[in-house]
């Protein structure tokens, strides 16, 4: 007979197994121990396996001898499952042999109480084996616990040790706690002079900065932390990633010196490349400067040959190309450098295309097309550099009047779209091939044109128009329905509020002073010997000079009225002479125009700190020369 506990208990009782074949016996015991514990009966050890199957109890008390299967044999179907093999069992008899209890202990018994006992007897046997079986179970499980962390640390240091990095960890106070053999090397100290030591102890003081700060971070605000670094150990470049632990600091890091290397070779072979292209630019400005004067002079002694003009038009147009492509060569070289400033200010669009428009007339109308305006909004505004800007849209018209046959259609369109005003510059010519579509802002990327008889160019201009878009927080983008269906590009740029500013354009060459004693300051001989002769034509009286040594003497003897300057010259450089020019007595009444082949920022500044009035790129155009005679009459 299989009986179950008859009183309910607490489920957190510990759940105890009486096999007792005397059932006067064992529902008297099942009712006694039922304060205590929770009680499942059998009446033999078959019924005693069935109950063992439905739930596992913590503890056997069991009767040896028995009818059916006695404890002995319901012992050794204990421990011959998984299940229940480590189940403490009690076996109690008053009957059985001495063999037959010598052959419980072998079989694993864990304890024997002879009849008759005392209930007390019974619940103190019980109690102990109970807390014996919780304390094997406890040892078990922590040995089971310190062989997995220690399987663990084994299998993490195996781990550890198999990447390229090297690693190590460090507490809260930043000492060691291990260390793989790649970071051994790189502290050239066994593993066990470091374990326990700061970190601090093994860098010099004196280089640990940006270790320290990074390190301290991590561990302050809890982030991961990633920084490249000279090794004070080793004198070479690291490349470091820590990551905060429960225990303190894990840090990885990995040697890229060589890559650093390559890295500053590329950097320095761009700047030597900038600079070069810089130079060249520089250097192309003196020669076309005399080349512009020498046409302007020629057009003036001839103007009345119909051959003569034509021919001074398609040279004048060539010489604006020209001077084009070495301005774009000297923008690709700022901004590789990142030398390019914009001088923003509030400015109509309509201003800014109807500038670009005039500046490429002459090529456009050169090639015989339609120039179509369609301004649907005149009053918009941006905050912008309005030489920038005009750039891009002159770049933008150039590029259409190229890439179209001649008698083609260009049309520009000017219109708001909700924050943003939008302008196309849009042309019927050979169009863009898709796969050319998002190339053609690349630097260097050109669509071929043999078939509209164009030189090719640089293919830098759109690759500027890109650059300086964006840097007006704008975008551009090309579109084209394929070859000869003619391509758009379109420019949208965040509109401005308020209202522009005053627009700086000098006056016109309207007022003339013959006799104007003008001096011409530049080391390029024929460049002063033509402008010497065009402003001789304009009735100026002109002295020249050769240098800033040369210069001051003649500021002296002529007096001059105004003074054409170039800055790099032997002797004496031009802003050194330009301050000398102002210390004389006559110094401060004298015009001095910085006339150079540099139009960056620092070399403007360079002027106005020389006292110059104003600072002129080469090559100057005869308008530009008459403005500033008319200017400074």
């Amino acid at each position: 007979m299989h009986d179950r506990d008859i009183r309910t208990s607490s489920p957190s009782k510990p759940r105890v197994l009486l096999v007792e074949d005397e059932a006067t016996l064992r529902e008297h015991l099942a009712r006694v121990l039922s304060d205590e514990y929770i009680v499942d009966t059998a009446g033999n050890g078959t019924e005693a396996l069935r109950s063992v199957l439905n739930t596992t109890p913590e503890l056997v008390v069991t009767d040896i001898v028995m009818p059916d299967l006695d404890g002995i044999e319901l012992l050794r179907a204990l421990r011959s499952s998984r299940r229940t093999q480590t189940v403490p069992v009690l076996l109690i008899s008053g009957r059985a042999p001495d063999e037959q209890r010598i052959e419980g202990f072998d079989e694993g018994a864990d304890g024997y109480l002879a009849k008759p006992y005392t209930e007390r007897e019974l619940r103190s046997r019980i109690r102990s084996m109970l807390q014996g079986a919780r304390l094997r179970d406890e040892t078990a499980r922590s040995e089971a616990r310190e062989q997995a962390e220690q399987l663990a640390l084994a299998e993490r240091a195996a781990l550890l040790e198999s990447i390229t990095d090297a690693f190590y960890a460090l507490d809260n106070g930043f000492r060691f706690t291990y260390l793989n053999q790649r970071a051994l090397d790189h502290f050239r100290e066994p593993r066990e002079s470091l374990l326990g030591r700061a970190l601090w102890d093994v860098v010099p003081a004196e280089n640990r900065t940006v270790f320290q700060q990074e390190y301290e971070r991590a561990l302050r605000l809890q982030c991961s932390v990633a920084f490249e670094a000279g090794s004070p150990l080793s004198g070479r470049w690291v490349e470091v990633r820590a990551y905060p632990t429960p225990q303190g600091l894990a840090a990885y890091f990995r040697d890229v010196t060589d890559r650093k290397r390559a890295e500053e070779q590329l950097e320095e072979s761009d700047r030597r490349k900038s600079e070069f292209l810089a130079v060249l630019a520089h250097e192309l400005r003196n020669p076309l400067a005399a080349l512009r004067y020498g046409l302007h002079i020629v057009e003036r002694a001839s103007p009345t040959e119909p051959t003569i003009n034509s021919t001074l038009g398609m040279m004048d147009r060539q010489m604006t190309h020209l001077v084009r492509l070495v301005d774009d060569l000297l923008d690709v070289s700022r901004i590789t450098r990142g030398k390019l400033e914009l001088r923003r200010q509030k400015i109509l669009l309509a201003e800014v295309l109807e500038r670009a428009v005039e500046a490429s007339r002459a090529f456009i109308d050169a090639r015989h097309h339609q120039l179509i305006i369609d301004l649907q909004a005149q009053n918009l505004l941006v905050d912008g550099d309005p030489d920038r800007l005009t750039q891009v849209f002159l770049n933008l018209l150039s590029n259409s009047a190229k890439y179209t046959k001649e008698g083609g259609r260009i049309t520009v369109t000017l219109e708001r779209d909700r924050v943003d005003a939008l302008i196309s510059v849009q042309d019927n010519g050979i169009g863009i091939p898709p796969a050319a579509l998002e190339h053609v802002f690349d630097m260097f990327s050109q669509v071929r044109a043999e078939e509209v008889g164009t030189t090719d160019g640089l293919g830098i201009g759109l690759s500027l128009v890109r650059t300086l878009v964006q840097m007006h927080s704008g975008s551009v983008r090309a579109s084209s329905e394929g070859p000869e269906r003619g391509s758009r590009f379109s420019v949208r740029l965040p509109l401005a509020k308020g209202r522009a500013d005053p627009r700086r354009t000098p006056r016109g060459p309207t007022a003339r002073n013959p006799g104007q004693r003008v001096l011409v300051v530049d080391d390029n001989s024929d460049e002063v010997a033509s402008l010497a002769l065009l402003l001789e034509m304009e009735d100026c009286e002109v002295r020249t000079a050769a240098d800033g040594e040369e210069a001051i003497e003649q500021a002296r003897a002529f007096q001059p009225q105004i003074v054409f300057m170039d800055l790099l010259m032997p002797r004496l450089d031009g802003a050194e002479a330009a301050r000398r020019i102002r210390s004389l007595s006559e110094g401060e009444r004298i015009r001095i125009v910085a006339l150079t082949g540099s139009g960056q920022e620092e070399v403007r500044q360079r002027s106005r700190d020389a006292g110059m009035d104003s600072h002129l790129i080469k090559p100057v155009s005869l308008d530009v020369l008459k403005s500033v005679l008319g200017r400074w009459t």
